[in-house]
């Protein structure tokens, strides 16, 4: 099927395709792939387990909403649309962090993170792109193995798509795994500045192994904002002051905090991290021991996955995580180069707790969140 750039015969509005789309993985408990820790407890069939293979468990990106399209006979059909925001970062001027600081941004969908995708593997994508940006841009789906019509690469596999314009990307899919989409027109601006998103392919026939009964994924950046500035420094490789999960930044501003994760004790947990800014984040986990199950290929044999509790996470890579919550508490998940948990070397504080008393007290801003067991 050849796609022309600028085809009129699909309309869309962001309003209604999230009234329509907008699905979010909160009381979902289908099943879908875990490959199992194994523990020093006598086995248990768990949550994920006693479920049936014809479903998957829909992921969720704190504070980043997740959509399944419309699925017509083998068609996955979904709308896309590349657009400017304006997102809350917190305001570290005065001395707290709980004033907001309005940054002028891009992304998708009313998203920054863009939103997540989900199809299955076996299945043909349809994305219908509109570009409402001052300029060109294009969409790359990285790691996706596609016709080169559909690389989304301005110059070799397509022409950008001008502001106003629409662009349709088809493909089937092949594979399964974590995988994400990017801007691939002028990418140093337009990714810096937010142009990102997950794409995951589920597994077509998942093995009873491979269930989980929760599925979260985060997408690190890095951003350089100037005193005085709403528009992020793209032009800067090493020297950033702020660090999101999700396009959020720590615990943040009231209305723009990165809700927590949440599980039961015994239950298996996934956590997909990618990383589409300039440095490396080693990426920890406390009071647990997690396999990781996908290095951005696909699922791994259980034979050649590895045991770890930290692990970094270079650019353009992925890593998924893989545990059973095993204690109650509110176990942190962050990056441990300590400064990519501050935002402007400091940080709001955690809900109920004190204010903060010195440098000791910088834990809980920039690249930090945690899993809330019970």
């Amino acid at each position: 099927m050849k796609h022309e750039q600028g085809r009129r015969n699909f309309l869309w509005t962001l309003g209604s395709a999230a009234t329509a789309s907008l699905l979010w993985a909160k009381d979902s408990r289908a099943a879908f792939p875990f490959l199992g820790l194994g523990s020093a407890q006598p086995a248990k069939l768990t949550n994920a387990e006693s479920r049936s293979g014809a479903n998957f468990v829909s992921v969720q990106a704190p504070g980043v909403p997740t959509i399944q399209g419309t699925l017509n006979g083998n068609v996955r059909e979904f709308q896309l649309t590349a657009q400017q925001l304006t997102v809350q970062f917190p305001d570290m001027s005065d001395g707290m962090g709980m004033r907001g600081r309005s940054i002028n941004v891009w992304g998708y969908n009313g998203s920054m993170i863009g939103p997540t995708l989900e199809a299955v593997e076996g299945e043909t994508v349809r994305v219908l792109f509109t570009n409402n940006l001052p300029e060109p841009t294009t969409v790359h789906f990285h790691g996706i193995e596609l016709p080169i019509e559909m690389d989304g690469v301005p110059g070799f596999s397509q022409e950008a798509v001008p502001p106003g314009g629409s662009f349709v990307y088809e493909f089937p899919l092949n594979q399964s795994g974590t995988y994400f989409y990017h801007s691939h027109y002028m990418p140093a601006k337009q990714v810096g500045l937010g142009m990102m998103g997950f794409f995951v392919i589920h597994p077509k026939n998942p093995a009873p192994s491979q269930l989980v009964d929760h599925d979260y994924a985060y997408f690190l950046h890095t951003w350089k904002i100037n005193p005085g500035s709403s528009i992020p420094n793209t032009l800067e490789m090493s020297d950033f002051n702020y660090f999101t999960m999700n396009g959020r930044v720590g615990n943040g501003v009231k209305g723009w905090q990165l809700p927590p994760m949440k599980a039961r004790v015994g239950e298996r947990v996934r956590i997909r991290v990618t990383n589409l800014s300039m440095l490396t984040h080693p990426v920890h986990l406390h009071g647990h021991t997690f396999r990781i199950t996908d290095w951005g290929g696909g699922f791994l044999p259980e034979s050649q996955q590895i045991k770890a509790n930290t692990i970094n996470v270079s650019s353009a890579e992925v890593r998924v995580l893989e545990f059973i919550a095993r204690a109650p508490g509110k176990w942190m998940f962050h990056c441990h180069f300590t400064h990519h948990t501050m935002n402007d070397m400091d940080r709001p504080p955690l809900p109920g707790t004190p204010p903060m008393e010195g440098m000791h007290d910088m834990d809980m801003g920039g690249m930090s969140t945690w899993i809330e067991i019970t």
